[in-house]
């Protein structure tokens, strides 16, 4: 089994994994991966926190994976209304 640490970076912000946790099959680090990326980008999107947030998963201390989730809002009410003809 290898550990592998998922920090968070949200908006620029480093939340560093000290503990990390034991996997067996890359794609269950995969699947962990983008659980935690989508838990924390709902909760930092909701409150207005963060606008980007990325878990990046080191095995070992070897950049492993890379799972970046990104907000875009485009207001369409607030945009300047075009003259009718």
């Amino acid at each position: 089994m290898a550990r592998f640490h998922f920090h968070i970076h949200e908006d620029g912000r480093r939340i560093a994994d000290e503990e990390g946790q034991e996997f067996d099959d890359n794609a269950q680090v995969r699947q962990e991966a983008v659980a935690t990326g989508a838990s924390i980008a709902r909760d930092a999107f909701i409150t207005g926190s963060a606008r980007r947030v990325v878990v990046d998963v080191h095995r070992e201390n070897v950049p492993f994976l890379k799972v970046s989730i990104s907000l875009e809002v485009e207001d369409q009410a607030a945009a300047p209304s075009r003259p009718t003809t």
